[in-house]
């Protein structure tokens, strides 16, 4: 299995997650642009205030809402 040395997503359970593929981080940035998303790297660069199994809104405007709140 091939990883990103700077991945952060713990969220190993993905089939986009690097441990699971040799493609980096090209699979989960693809499905996050199709979905209008942002990858939980750019959230946990802002603040690590991301607790596993809580709801979160990984949209554009969800990771706005997580600079307004965190960000310096």
């Amino acid at each position: 299995m091939a990883t990103s040395p700077f991945c952060t997503c713990t969220d190993h359970a993905c089939p986009m997650n690097p441990v699971n593929h040799d493609k980096g981080c090209t699979l989960c940035v693809a499905k996050c642009l199709k979905e209008h998303e942002i990858p939980s790297c750019f959230f946990k660069d802002v603040s690590l205030d991301l607790l596993p199994g809580d709801e979160q809104d990984w949209t554009y405007a969800g990771f706005a809402a997580h600079v307004m709140k965190h960000g310096e």
